[in-house]
C-alpha cells in the first residue's frame, strides 16, 4: 500500500455524525449518549466510548449528554451531563490508550479510534495516590507541604517586607477556650494563621464594643463558636501553630475607625501570615469546613484492558496487538479548571471560574488568596496547596514543574501575587504596558465577584493595591492611586468594558466617576492588543484629575473629574434591524469622513438599557494597528460612548459605554489617520 493511500486511508468511524462531534470543537454539540450506544454496533469508535463510560455512568439512561473534543496531551475530554448535573456542575472525564511502546507516535488507535498519550507526556502526567482516611493523617500531609515550602522553596522565602502584625489575634492554644490577643508586641519569632471564608447572611459571632473586653479577658468557648472557625481551629492546631486570625473577630466590627484602620492593613495581614486557610467549599459560616467525605473526593483512574470487537477491521488489517490499555479518569469540569490540584501543572489557557467553591464567588476573598504568600484549600473534595513555587492536592502526588526561559515556575493562572512576574513576561513590551496589565489582571479576576454592599467595591481590593505599592514602589506610588484606578497609567486603564451581571442588588454608580471601572457595579474586561505583540496607539492625554473623597458613604468612594485631551467627535445612537429582523442599536460617527467609526455599543448600566439613546460625542482613546512608514489596514478603533453631565457644563460628559469597531476596509498610512481624527483633539472632562 502507497503512502499517500496509508495517509488517506478510511477510518473506520468516518462516517458516524456522533462521535465526529464529540471528538471535534471544544464542548459545542450536545449528544445523546443513548445515541453513542445505538451508533455502537456500527461504529467502534462509539463502541469503545460505551465499554469505557459504562464504568462510571449508566450507559442506559436515556437522557444523559455528552460533550466533549481531543484536547490537550491528545487525550479525550468528555462531560457526562446525567439527570440533576447542568453543564457547569457535570462531572468531566479524561480518556485516553495507554501504550508502552516507546517507539509509538500514533495519535490514536487506529481501530478504536480512542487518543493514546505519548509516553513523555505519560511520564510527566501527575501520579495518582489514594487519599488518607483519618484527618489526622490528611493534615500530617497538609503540614508536610508547609513544612517543605518553608525550607526549599527559595522563592516563597525571599520576601524580605516587614508586614505589619494586625492589632488582634486569637490564642487557640486552650482546647476549650480562645482569647483575643493584642499584637501590640507580638511574641518574638511567633506567626499566625488568617482565616478565609465566606460569612453568609447570619451565624457569625462577632467582636462588638459591648463585648471586646470579655474576648479579650475571659475567651470565647470554643463549642459556641460557628461551625467553620471551630473546623478552622482544629485545622490550624494540626498545623502546630497557637495564632489564628479571623476578620469577624479580630476586628471591632460595629467600630467604624477599627474597620477604616484595618482595611488598608490587609496587604500586611494576610501577606504576614505564615498561611492563609481557604474555607472553600463552605457557603456560610454555618456550613463548617470538614475534610470533604469519600464520596466527594476526586476518583482514582480506572485502567482496564479493552479486546477489539469481533466485528473491527483488525482481523483483515493485522495490527501487533488486538487489545489495548484504556485510562478513564475523573476530572474537574471544563468550567472549574482553576480549582488547584489536579490541573495547576496545566499551561494552557483555563476558566478562571471555579463554580465548585463558593468562596471563589466573594468579593472580599480574593484578596485574601492572591496576598497570601501560601494557602492550604479545603475543596469540595480535598486539600491543595498553592504557594509562590508549588501547587499541590492529595490525590496526585507532586509532578514535575514546568519551567519558563527564566527558570521562573509556569503559572497559568495567576494564583497570587507571588506569582506575578514584572521581568520576563511581557518581553518587548514598554515598561507601562507591562505594569498596566498586570493590574488588570487582578481586576478582571475580582470584579466581577459577588459583595454584600456596593460601597466596598474599592476597599475590597484596598489590600492588593497596597501590596503593589509594597512590592514595586517605584512605580506603584500610594499617591496614585484612586477609584481603582492608578493616575499614571490611566491613558491604558480606561478602555474597559462592563460584563456578566450586577455584583450587588443595588448598585449606586455615584459613589464613583463614571470613567473608573468600579463604577459599572459588573465584571470589567480591559481592551488590550498586548498578546498580538504590539501595542496600539494611545490617542488620550491625561491632563488632569480632580478628586473629592467621600468622609462617609464607603471606603474609596467619591468624585473625580478627569481632564482628557484627545480626539472628540459628536456621534449618536441608532436602532437598526439585522438580517434576521432582530432589533439592534449602533452608534456611530456624524462626521461622514469617518463613516468607518461605528459598532454596536456596550453599555455600563444594566439598568439603563436605553443609555445609547443619551450619546452625544465619543472620544477615540486606542486604535490598532497603527504604522507610520507603511499602509495597513487598521484592526479596530476603542472608544468611549460620552453624554452630557447632569452639571450641563460644557464639554463635561460621563461615560455610559464603549465602542469597538470591527475592521476597516481601506488602507492607510500613519499620516492619513492622523489628518483624519488629529482635527478632532479636544479638551473634555469626564466625571
Amino acid at each position: 500500500m502507497s503512502e499517500s493511500n496509508v495517509k488517506f486511508k478510511i477510518k473506520p468511524w468516518d462516517g458516524c455524525p456522533y462521535c465526529k462531534e464529540l471528538f471535534g470543537q471544544p464542548y459545542r454539540e450536545h449528544i445523546k449518549l443513548a445515541d453513542i450506544v445505538a451508533t455502537s454496533t456500527s461504529c467502534t469508535r462509539c463502541w469503545a466510548l460505551v465499554e469505557t463510560l459504562r464504568r462510571v455512568t449508566d450507559v442506559s439512561n436515556t437522557v444523559t449528554t455528552l460533550v466533549g473534543s481531543t484536547w490537550h496531551n491528545n487525550t479525550l475530554h468528555l462531560g457526562v451531563i446525567s439527570p440533576g448535573y447542568t453543564f457547569e456542575t457535570a462531572p468531566g472525564y479524561q480518556i485516553y490508550i495507554d501504550d508502552d511502546r516507546a517507539d509509538n507516535v500514533a495519535r490514536e488507535d487506529p481501530v478504536l479510534g480512542i487518543p493514546i498519550m505519548p509516553r513523555v507526556i505519560r511520564e510527566m502526567h501527575h501520579k495518582p495516590r489514594p487519599i488518607e482516611q483519618t484527618p489526622e493523617r490528611r493534615l500530617a500531609l497538609a503540614k508536610q507541604w508547609l513544612k517543605d515550602c518553608l525550607n526549599a522553596h527559595d522563592t516563597c522565602n525571599a520576601d524580605t517586607l516587614l508586614y505589619k502584625w494586625p492589632y488582634r489575634v486569637l490564642d487557640i492554644s486552650d482546647d476549650t477556650i480562645v482569647k483575643l490577643v493584642p499584637t501590640t508586641s507580638p511574641p518574638p519569632n511567633a506567626s499566625y494563621v488568617a482565616l478565609s471564608y465566606c460569612w453568609g447572611p447570619t451565624g457569625n459571632l462577632c467582636t462588638l464594643k459591648e463585648n471586646l473586653k470579655t474576648h479579650t479577658e475571659e475567651g470565647i468557648v470554643v463549642s459556641q463558636l460557628p461551625p467553620t472557625i471551630r473546623d478552622a481551629i482544629f485545622v490550624t492546631k494540626h498545623l502546630g501553630q497557637t495564632f489564628l486570625w479571623v476578620d469577624a473577630l479580630c476586628i471591632i466590627q460595629d467600630d467604624d475607625a477599627d474597620k477604616m484602620a484595618q482595611i488598608p492593613l490587609m496587604a500586611d495581614i494576610y501577606s504576614g501570615a505564615l498561611l492563609v486557610l481557604s474555607a472553600a467549599a463552605s457557603t456560610t459560616v454555618l456550613d463548617g469546613c470538614p475534610l470533604s467525605p469519600r464520596d466527594k473526593q476526586p476518583l482514582p483512574p480506572q485502567t482496564f484492558t479493552l479486546s477489539y470487537p469481533p466485528s473491527s477491521s483488525a482481523a483483515s488489517d493485522p495490527q501487533p496487538s488486538t487489545t489495548v490499555t484504556i485510562v478513564i479518569e475523573q476530572m474537574e469540569h471544563e468550567r472549574c479548571r482553576a480549582l488547584p490540584g489536579h490541573w495547576a501543572h496545566e499551561t494552557f489557557d483555563q476558566d478562571p471560574i471555579d463554580v465548585l467553591s463558593p468562596i471563589e464567588r466573594r468579593a472580599w476573598t480574593f484578596q485574601e488568596r492572591f496576598l497570601s504568600p501560601r494557602t492550604l484549600i479545603l475543596g469540595a473534595g480535598e486539600l491543595s496547596w498553592l504557594c509562590g513555587s508549588a501547587v499541590c492536592c492529595e490525590c496526585r502526588a507532586p509532578g514535575p514543574d514546568i519551567l519558563n526561559a527564566a527558570g521562573e515556575r509556569v503559572f497559568t493562572q495567576k494564583y497570587g501575587i507571588a506569582q506575578v512576574s514584572m521581568s520576563g513576561r511581557f518581553g518587548q513590551l514598554d515598561i507601562d504596558r507591562t505594569y498596566s496589565y498586570a493590574w488588570v489582571e487582578a481586576v478582571s479576576a475580582f470584579a466581577a465577584r459577588r459583595m454584600g454592599y456596593f460601597s466596598d467595591r474599592v476597599a475590597a481590593v484596598e489590600g492588593v493595591a497596597r501590596a503593589f505599592q509594597m512590592r514595586w514602589p517605584e512605580v506603584w506610588k500610594a499617591e496614585d492611586y484612586v477609584f481603582g484606578c492608578w493616575v499614571p497609567l490611566l491613558s491604558h486603564l480606561l478602555l474597559w468594558q462592563a460584563v456578566g451581571e450586577k455584583v450587588t442588588e443595588k448598585v449606586d454608580r455615584g459613589l464613583f466617576p463614571s470613567w473608573a471601572w468600579p463604577s459599572c457595579g459588573r465584571g470589567v474586561d480591559f481592551i488590550s492588543w498586548i498578546w498580538y505583540g504590539v501595542d496600539p496607539k494611545l490617542w488620550a492625554e491625561v491632563v488632569d484629575l480632580r478628586i473629592e473623597m467621600n468622609e462617609s458613604g464607603g471606603f474609596g468612594t467619591g468624585r473625580g473629574t478627569l481632564t482628557l485631551s484627545a480626539p472628540v467627535f459628536p456621534a449618536r445612537g441608532e436602532a437598526f434591524e439585522y438580517y434576521n429582523g432582530e432589533p439592534g442599536v449602533m452608534v456611530k460617527a456624524l462626521d461622514p469622513k469617518l463613516d468607518f467609526v461605528w459598532s454596536e455599543p456596550t453599555l455600563d448600566d444594566l439598568d439603563a438599557p436605553d443609555a445609547w439613546k443619551d450619546v452625544t460625542h465619543l472620544v477615540l482613546l486606542a486604535s490598532y494597528p497603527y504604522s507610520t512608514s507603511q499602509k495597513f489596514r487598521p484592526l479596530c478603533f476603542g472608544l468611549l460612548c460620552l453624554a452630557p453631565s447632569s452639571s450641563g457644563r460644557e464639554k463635561e460628559f460621563r461615560r455610559v459605554g464603549t465602542v469597538m469597531t470591527g475592521r476597516v476596509k481601506k488602507d492607510f498610512l500613519g499620516a492619513d489617520i492622523d489628518a483624519l481624527f488629529c482635527p478632532h483633539n479636544t479638551v473634555i472632562n469626564l466625571v
